[in-house]
Protein backbone atom coordinates (compact mmCIF):
# COMPACT_ATOMS: atom_id res chain seq x y z
CA UNK A 1 0.00 0.00 0.00
CA UNK A 2 1.32 3.25 -0.82
CA UNK A 3 0.06 5.83 1.39
CA UNK A 4 0.47 9.93 -0.32
CA UNK A 5 -0.06 11.85 2.92
CA UNK A 6 -1.80 15.46 3.07
CA UNK A 7 -3.12 18.01 4.30
CA UNK A 8 -6.95 17.37 6.21
CA UNK A 9 -8.54 19.63 4.17
CA UNK A 10 -9.54 18.51 0.70
CA UNK A 11 -8.94 21.02 -2.31
CA UNK A 12 -6.45 23.34 -3.28
CA UNK A 13 -3.12 22.89 -5.10
CA UNK A 14 -1.79 20.03 -2.82
CA UNK A 15 -4.46 18.32 -2.36
CA UNK A 16 -5.61 18.20 -6.12
CA UNK A 17 -1.47 17.42 -7.16
CA UNK A 18 -1.99 14.74 -4.81
CA UNK A 19 -5.18 13.38 -6.25
CA UNK A 20 -4.14 13.48 -9.10
CA UNK A 21 -0.94 11.47 -8.94
CA UNK A 22 -3.18 8.86 -7.05
CA UNK A 23 -4.71 8.29 -10.16
CA UNK A 24 -1.28 8.36 -12.51
CA UNK A 25 -0.09 5.55 -9.78
CA UNK A 26 -3.40 3.64 -9.98
CA UNK A 27 -5.97 3.63 -7.70
CA UNK A 28 -5.32 0.21 -6.42
CA UNK A 29 -2.78 -0.17 -3.55
CA UNK A 30 -2.89 3.96 -3.49
CA UNK A 31 -4.77 5.89 -1.25
CA UNK A 32 -4.89 9.51 0.19
CA UNK A 33 -4.58 10.25 3.72
CA UNK A 34 -5.57 13.50 5.21
CA UNK A 35 -3.93 14.47 8.36
CA UNK A 36 -4.58 16.95 11.05
CA UNK A 37 -3.62 17.76 14.37
CA UNK A 38 -6.61 16.20 15.81
CA UNK A 39 -6.31 13.22 13.44
CA UNK A 40 -2.52 12.01 13.64
CA UNK A 41 -2.89 9.97 16.87
CA UNK A 42 -5.02 7.25 14.46
CA UNK A 43 -2.64 7.28 11.54
CA UNK A 44 -2.22 4.17 10.82
CA UNK A 45 -0.29 1.70 8.10
CA UNK A 46 1.00 -1.61 7.64
CA UNK A 47 4.76 -3.04 7.75
CA UNK A 48 5.28 -2.89 3.98
CA UNK A 49 3.29 0.66 3.50
CA UNK A 50 5.18 3.33 1.62
CA UNK A 51 4.50 6.79 3.22
CA UNK A 52 4.80 9.71 0.39
CA UNK A 53 4.19 12.96 2.33
CA UNK A 54 3.38 15.92 0.48
CA UNK A 55 4.66 18.84 2.90
CA UNK A 56 3.06 21.79 2.20
CA UNK A 57 3.40 23.74 5.79
CA UNK A 58 1.19 26.18 5.20
CA UNK A 59 -1.69 23.44 4.15
CA UNK A 60 -0.77 21.29 7.84
CA UNK A 61 -0.82 24.59 10.23
CA UNK A 62 -1.76 28.41 9.85
CA UNK A 63 1.57 29.39 10.98
CA UNK A 64 3.10 26.94 8.35
CA UNK A 65 5.59 25.15 11.05
CA UNK A 66 3.89 21.69 11.87
CA UNK A 67 5.97 20.50 14.60
CA UNK A 68 3.23 17.97 15.48
CA UNK A 69 3.27 16.40 11.91
CA UNK A 70 7.39 16.20 12.35
CA UNK A 71 6.89 14.47 15.84
CA UNK A 72 4.62 11.97 14.80
CA UNK A 73 6.95 11.24 11.47
CA UNK A 74 10.03 10.77 13.93
CA UNK A 75 8.01 8.79 16.86
CA UNK A 76 6.85 6.31 13.24
CA UNK A 77 9.58 6.19 11.67
CA UNK A 78 11.47 2.91 12.31
CA UNK A 79 7.80 1.71 11.67
CA UNK A 80 8.07 2.89 8.04
CA UNK A 81 9.26 0.46 5.77
CA UNK A 82 9.64 3.46 2.45
CA UNK A 83 9.45 7.32 3.27
CA UNK A 84 9.62 9.85 0.75
CA UNK A 85 8.26 13.68 1.02
CA UNK A 86 7.81 15.68 -2.19
CA UNK A 87 8.45 19.59 -0.75
CA UNK A 88 6.26 21.80 -2.38
CA UNK A 89 7.19 24.45 -0.20
CA UNK A 90 10.37 24.63 2.65
CA UNK A 91 9.93 28.20 4.47
CA UNK A 92 8.83 31.05 4.56
CA UNK A 93 11.29 34.57 5.00
CA UNK A 94 9.81 38.37 5.74
CA UNK A 95 10.67 41.71 7.43
CA UNK A 96 11.06 41.50 11.10
CA UNK A 97 7.51 42.52 11.88
CA UNK A 98 5.92 39.64 10.11
CA UNK A 99 5.22 36.46 11.61
CA UNK A 100 7.27 34.33 9.07
CA UNK A 101 10.43 36.07 9.94
CA UNK A 102 10.22 34.60 13.91
CA UNK A 103 8.82 30.89 12.27
CA UNK A 104 11.11 30.58 9.08
CA UNK A 105 13.88 29.00 11.66
CA UNK A 106 11.14 26.34 13.02
CA UNK A 107 10.11 25.66 9.37
CA UNK A 108 13.59 25.63 7.91
CA UNK A 109 14.11 22.46 10.72
CA UNK A 110 11.04 20.84 10.04
CA UNK A 111 12.10 20.59 6.24
CA UNK A 112 15.84 19.67 7.35
CA UNK A 113 14.44 16.58 9.33
CA UNK A 114 12.29 15.62 7.12
CA UNK A 115 14.90 15.42 4.18
CA UNK A 116 17.03 13.78 6.67
CA UNK A 117 14.30 11.06 7.25
CA UNK A 118 13.70 10.32 4.02
CA UNK A 119 14.77 7.50 1.74
CA UNK A 120 13.76 9.40 -1.09
CA UNK A 121 12.57 13.33 -2.00
CA UNK A 122 11.04 15.04 -4.86
CA UNK A 123 10.74 18.65 -5.42
CA UNK A 124 9.16 21.60 -7.85
CA UNK A 125 12.29 23.89 -7.58
CA UNK A 126 16.18 23.72 -8.55
CA UNK A 127 16.52 26.20 -5.21
CA UNK A 128 14.51 23.82 -2.86
CA UNK A 129 16.51 21.17 -4.34
CA UNK A 130 20.06 23.14 -4.09
CA UNK A 131 18.81 23.66 0.02
CA UNK A 132 17.75 20.30 0.29
CA UNK A 133 20.88 18.77 -0.82
CA UNK A 134 22.91 19.99 2.05
CA UNK A 135 21.34 17.76 4.50
CA UNK A 136 19.77 14.84 2.11
CA UNK A 137 22.47 15.04 -1.56
CA UNK A 138 22.68 10.82 -1.27
CA UNK A 139 18.74 10.47 -1.13
CA UNK A 140 17.50 9.48 -4.60
CA UNK A 141 15.74 12.18 -5.62
CA UNK A 142 13.99 14.06 -8.61
CA UNK A 143 13.12 17.70 -9.03
CA UNK A 144 10.11 18.46 -11.33
CA UNK A 145 8.22 21.42 -12.03
CA UNK A 146 4.27 20.22 -10.83
CA UNK A 147 2.44 19.21 -13.48
CA UNK A 148 -1.27 20.89 -14.84
CA UNK A 149 -3.79 19.51 -12.23
CA UNK A 150 -6.87 20.46 -14.44
CA UNK A 151 -5.20 18.40 -16.59
CA UNK A 152 -3.40 17.38 -20.24
CA UNK A 153 -5.03 18.39 -23.35
CA UNK A 154 -4.75 15.48 -25.92
CA UNK A 155 -4.01 17.61 -28.73
CA UNK A 156 -2.22 21.37 -29.40
CA UNK A 157 -4.19 23.56 -30.76
CA UNK A 158 -2.69 26.09 -33.36
CA UNK A 159 -5.11 28.00 -33.79
CA UNK A 160 -6.14 30.55 -31.19
CA UNK A 161 -8.58 32.74 -29.98
CA UNK A 162 -7.91 36.45 -28.93
CA UNK A 163 -8.44 35.63 -25.23
CA UNK A 164 -7.05 35.86 -21.87
CA UNK A 165 -7.33 33.73 -19.16
CA UNK A 166 -6.99 34.80 -15.88
CA UNK A 167 -7.12 31.48 -13.78
CA UNK A 168 -6.64 30.19 -9.75
CA UNK A 169 -7.64 30.72 -6.66
CA UNK A 170 -9.78 33.83 -5.25
CA UNK A 171 -6.83 34.58 -3.60
CA UNK A 172 -4.13 34.41 -6.28
CA UNK A 173 -6.68 35.89 -8.97
CA UNK A 174 -7.00 39.51 -6.95
CA UNK A 175 -3.73 39.52 -6.47
CA UNK A 176 -2.85 39.36 -10.23
CA UNK A 177 -5.80 41.61 -11.17
CA UNK A 178 -4.27 44.17 -8.64
CA UNK A 179 -0.69 44.26 -9.73
CA UNK A 180 -2.06 44.23 -13.59
CA UNK A 181 -3.89 47.25 -12.58
CA UNK A 182 -5.54 49.18 -15.64
CA UNK A 183 -2.42 48.35 -18.13
CA UNK A 184 -4.76 44.93 -18.68
CA UNK A 185 -7.68 46.27 -19.19
CA UNK A 186 -6.34 49.64 -21.43
CA UNK A 187 -4.32 46.61 -23.36
CA UNK A 188 -7.16 44.56 -23.77
CA UNK A 189 -8.93 47.28 -25.39
CA UNK A 190 -5.86 48.26 -27.62
CA UNK A 191 -5.26 44.91 -28.54
CA UNK A 192 -9.19 43.48 -29.12
CA UNK A 193 -9.05 40.80 -26.23
CA UNK A 194 -11.36 39.34 -24.09
CA UNK A 195 -10.59 38.51 -20.72
CA UNK A 196 -12.10 35.59 -19.11
CA UNK A 197 -12.20 35.16 -15.12
CA UNK A 198 -11.97 31.14 -14.09
CA UNK A 199 -12.83 30.07 -10.60
CA UNK A 200 -14.62 30.99 -7.38
CA UNK A 201 -15.32 34.60 -7.48
CA UNK A 202 -13.14 36.69 -5.48
CA UNK A 203 -14.08 38.32 -2.18
CA UNK A 204 -13.16 41.99 -3.17
CA UNK A 205 -16.69 43.73 -4.38
CA UNK A 206 -15.21 46.70 -5.82
CA UNK A 207 -12.72 44.45 -7.76
CA UNK A 208 -15.90 42.33 -9.06
CA UNK A 209 -17.15 45.82 -10.03
CA UNK A 210 -14.37 46.82 -11.52
CA UNK A 211 -14.02 43.59 -13.77
CA UNK A 212 -17.81 43.75 -14.57
CA UNK A 213 -17.37 47.59 -15.50
CA UNK A 214 -14.55 46.70 -18.25
CA UNK A 215 -16.25 43.46 -19.89
CA UNK A 216 -14.76 41.06 -18.11
CA UNK A 217 -16.24 37.75 -18.67
CA UNK A 218 -17.18 35.94 -14.95
CA UNK A 219 -17.28 32.48 -15.74
CA UNK A 220 -17.06 31.10 -11.95
CA UNK A 221 -16.04 27.70 -10.79
CA UNK A 222 -16.07 25.40 -13.64
CA UNK A 223 -15.16 21.41 -14.10
CA UNK A 224 -11.66 20.60 -15.09
CA UNK A 225 -12.63 20.01 -18.95
CA UNK A 226 -14.35 23.46 -19.36
CA UNK A 227 -11.14 24.35 -18.16
CA UNK A 228 -9.30 22.62 -20.30
CA UNK A 229 -11.52 23.62 -23.54
CA UNK A 230 -11.14 27.20 -22.72
CA UNK A 231 -7.48 27.19 -22.49
CA UNK A 232 -6.93 25.04 -25.23
CA UNK A 233 -8.23 27.67 -27.56
CA UNK A 234 -7.28 31.09 -25.47
CA UNK A 235 -4.36 33.04 -26.13
CA UNK A 236 -2.77 34.52 -23.33
CA UNK A 237 -2.70 32.91 -19.45
CA UNK A 238 -2.64 35.89 -16.44
CA UNK A 239 -0.29 35.66 -13.47
CA UNK A 240 1.20 37.24 -10.81
CA UNK A 241 4.04 35.19 -9.36
CA UNK A 242 7.83 35.28 -8.64
CA UNK A 243 9.40 33.75 -11.37
CA UNK A 244 11.92 32.33 -8.86
CA UNK A 245 8.69 30.08 -7.46
CA UNK A 246 7.00 29.73 -10.77
CA UNK A 247 7.99 25.86 -11.11
CA UNK A 248 5.67 25.47 -8.07
CA UNK A 249 2.33 27.13 -9.76
CA UNK A 250 -0.32 24.64 -11.16
CA UNK A 251 -1.89 27.78 -12.83
CA UNK A 252 1.61 28.19 -14.36
CA UNK A 253 1.76 25.02 -15.09
CA UNK A 254 -1.29 24.64 -16.63
CA UNK A 255 -1.00 27.62 -18.77
CA UNK A 256 1.93 26.02 -19.82
CA UNK A 257 0.50 22.56 -20.43
CA UNK A 258 -2.04 24.09 -22.73
CA UNK A 259 -0.06 26.09 -25.01
CA UNK A 260 -1.42 29.61 -23.44
CA UNK A 261 1.48 32.36 -23.78
CA UNK A 262 2.08 33.27 -20.24
CA UNK A 263 2.08 36.77 -19.22
CA UNK A 264 3.73 36.85 -15.92
CA UNK A 265 3.67 39.59 -13.43
CA UNK A 266 7.14 39.46 -11.23
CA UNK A 267 9.21 41.26 -9.01
CA UNK A 268 12.06 40.25 -11.25
CA UNK A 269 12.75 38.53 -14.64
CA UNK A 270 16.19 36.11 -13.76
CA UNK A 271 16.39 32.81 -15.31
CA UNK A 272 14.59 30.33 -13.40
CA UNK A 273 14.05 26.41 -13.73
CA UNK A 274 14.96 26.57 -17.29
CA UNK A 275 12.46 29.66 -17.99
CA UNK A 276 13.63 32.29 -19.67
CA UNK A 277 11.88 35.68 -20.09
CA UNK A 278 10.76 36.58 -23.41
CA UNK A 279 11.00 32.80 -24.41
CA UNK A 280 8.41 30.78 -22.07
CA UNK A 281 6.68 33.86 -21.31
CA UNK A 282 6.16 37.90 -21.58
CA UNK A 283 7.24 39.58 -18.96
CA UNK A 284 4.47 42.14 -17.14
CA UNK A 285 0.96 43.30 -19.23
CA UNK A 286 2.45 44.33 -22.68
CA UNK A 287 2.45 47.96 -23.10
CA UNK A 288 3.26 47.26 -26.91
CA UNK A 289 1.31 45.20 -29.55
CA UNK A 290 2.25 41.43 -29.16
CA UNK A 291 1.24 39.60 -32.50
CA UNK A 292 -0.37 36.28 -32.57
CA UNK A 293 2.70 35.16 -34.55
CA UNK A 294 4.86 36.01 -31.60
CA UNK A 295 2.58 35.19 -28.88
CA UNK A 296 2.15 31.63 -30.41
CA UNK A 297 5.73 31.30 -30.31
CA UNK A 298 5.88 31.64 -26.72
CA UNK A 299 3.53 29.51 -25.64
CA UNK A 300 4.37 26.76 -28.29
CA UNK A 301 8.00 27.32 -25.61
CA UNK A 302 5.90 27.19 -22.40
CA UNK A 303 4.48 23.88 -23.65
CA UNK A 304 7.71 22.67 -24.86
CA UNK A 305 9.17 22.98 -21.65
CA UNK A 306 6.33 21.72 -19.89
CA UNK A 307 6.49 18.21 -21.23
CA UNK A 308 9.55 17.00 -19.07
CA UNK A 309 7.38 16.59 -16.07
CA UNK A 310 4.02 15.91 -17.15
CA UNK A 311 1.57 13.98 -14.67
CA UNK A 312 3.27 10.77 -16.43
CA UNK A 313 6.73 11.66 -15.43
CA UNK A 314 6.02 12.41 -11.27
CA UNK A 315 4.67 9.13 -11.78
CA UNK A 316 7.24 7.22 -13.13
CA UNK A 317 10.05 9.04 -10.66
CA UNK A 318 8.04 8.17 -7.93
CA UNK A 319 7.40 4.13 -9.34
CA UNK A 320 11.69 4.30 -9.95
CA UNK A 321 12.61 5.25 -6.50
CA UNK A 322 9.94 2.47 -5.38
CA UNK A 323 11.60 -0.04 -7.54
CA UNK A 324 14.82 0.72 -6.68
CA UNK A 325 13.54 -0.36 -2.71
CA UNK A 326 10.52 -2.18 -2.99
CA UNK A 327 10.05 -4.14 -6.29
CA UNK A 328 7.29 -1.81 -7.52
Amino acid sequence: MIQIVVPAQQGGGVYDFAFKLQSALGQEGVRLVHLSKATISDWQFGPEDVVFLQLSGYGFEKRGAPLWLLGAIEKRRKHIKTFGVFFHELFAFGPPWTSAFWLSPVQRYIARRLAELSDFWMTSREGSAQWLKRFAADKPHAVLPVFSTIGEPADYAQTRLPRVIVFGSPGLRQLTYQAAGDKLFTWAKQAALEIHDIGAPVADQQLLATLRSNGVALHGHLPDREIRHAMASAMFGLLAYPVEYVAKSSVFAAYAAHGLCPVLISQGYGKSDGLVCGHHYLPNVPTQMVSFVQAAAVGAAACEWYQPHQLRNHAEAVRGFLRDREGF
